[in-house]
């Protein structure tokens, strides 16, 4: 498969505007690549192609490759090649584990502490998550917004320490592939797990938001381990 590397500096520019630094915009640009299954894990990367077709400098180029090793996302193959990070079966398993636990206790601590502004934040998110399923959005448009859907609970949260580490979670997302909108039966049970966590921050109820958040998580997983042992190719978020 091909990659059109004209199109994710398109997105990357859309998304953080056309100011990022060199470096920045490296990293973004693979992350995309990576995210949209252009480059699939285990696949090497070149540094001397990845800088031609990229059409940027040497060393922008290896920091931003130092930046993505350093966050789990490049590793050195057996073969001492660069490679996208495979996660095992396991690997998969402890990440959403881990994930389950940091966003219930966000959630959690939305319901109980968010601003009136917050909560309206995240309701609108979650309403304009159900419009858009309901006109038939593409998935990467429902997955931009389920990213901004637990963004907004997890900076609800008040706890910059929580907020951070699910950053560092969510870049390691990217890894599982495409985003679980391109099932059609993952859409709707998505949308109800997210109508039971924003219930419950909207109504002070911490006890039910991480019930929900934690429950939200557990459906994920479980959905896309049963994809991988099954052996089929699909992903899921």
């Amino acid at each position: 498969m091909s990659t059109d590397w004209g199109a994710h500096d398109l997105a990357v520019q859309d998304n953080y505007g056309d100011n990022l630094a060199a470096t920045a915009r490296i990293r973004h640009i693979l992350l995309a690549a990576i995210t949209a299954g252009d480059i699939a894990p285990g696949a090497r990367l070149k540094e001397l192609d990845l800088g031609q077709k990229l059409g940027v400098s040497r060393t922008p180029l290896r920091e931003a490759i130092a930046g993505l090793k350093a966050e789990g996302i490049l590793s050195i193959g057996d073969d001492g090649g660069l490679r996208v990070r495979t996660l095992g079966y396991q690997d998969i398993h402890a990440l959403y584990q881990l994930r389950a636990e940091l966003e219930s206790m966000a959630a959690e601590l939305a319901a109980a502490q968010a601003s009136l502004a917050e909560r309206e934040f995240v309701a609108e998110i979650r309403a304009r998550e159900a419009s858009l399923v309901n006109e038939g959005s593409d998935p990467a448009a429902l997955a931009k917004l389920n990213g901004q859907f637990h963004q907004s609970i997890a900076l609800a949260s008040h706890n910059p320490f929580l907020i951070e580490t699910l950053q560092r979670l969510s870049t390691l997302m990217v890894l599982l592939g495409p985003t679980a909108y391109s099932l059609s039966a993952r859409v709707r049970e998505i949308g109800v797990e997210h109508d039971a966590i924003n219930y419950a921050i909207q109504t002070n109820d911490p006890a039910a938001a991480k019930l929900a958040a934690h429950a939200h998580l557990q459906n994920a997983v479980k959905a896309r381990l049963q994809i991988i042992a099954s052996g089929h190719k699909e992903n899921m978020d």
